[in-house]
């Protein structure tokens, strides 16, 4: 494969290339820690969740490219949050000499894409092949989740969330 590049470049461009790629690949590493096959299903689950939501949009007639770019820039977010929790756990090693913060990131947004997916799924027609057992969880999971969160607001909030807002 690098030689069928090879051939289409001029000589020097493949070692640009291979230099850029290095320096981005170095950038990870030092971004990211070493928690490569975390990564690496956060990265898998990401593309998925991106592909279904496409595949959903579009058999629904739903396309709209403004959604795609925000939806986007969520999923640079989500790898910017990652690296900014390898940050902290760089930051708190000298103190508790145990990294897991990044770690519990990278599983937390893994849960939310999985559940994301889920949806996708349901919304291109595809739900009958998700096992139902997923779906119990996820309907389990943010009823739990509606229930905690309507306990600990403040009454203030809770009257404000019920009132419609104007678009």
């Amino acid at each position: 494969m690098i030689n069928a590049v090879s051939n289409f470049l001029p000589h020097s461009a493949d070692r640009v290339m291979m230099t850029l790629g290095g320096t981005v690949g170095a950038m990870f590493s030092f971004a990211f820690g070493d928690v490569g096959p975390l990564l690496i299903w956060l990265a898998s689950f990401v593309v998925l969740d991106y592909v279904t939501g496409i595949l959903a949009a579009v058999r629904n007639n739903n396309w709209k490219s403004r959604e795609l770019f925000y939806g986007t820039i969520r999923k640079i977010i989500i790898f910017v949050m990652v690296a900014l929790a390898h940050g902290l756990d760089v930051a708190l090693h000298d103190l508790i000499h145990f990294d897991f913060v990044q770690s519990i990131i990278i599983v937390a947004y893994i849960a939310g894409e999985f559940g994301s997916i889920i949806e996708n799924l349901e919304k291109g027609g595809l739900g009958h092949v998700v096992p139902p057992v997923f779906k119990l969880v996820l309907d389990a999971i943010n009823l739990y989740l509606d229930k905690q969160v309507e306990k600990h607001l403040p009454s203030e909030v809770k009257n404000e969330t019920k009132k419609p807002r104007n678009l």
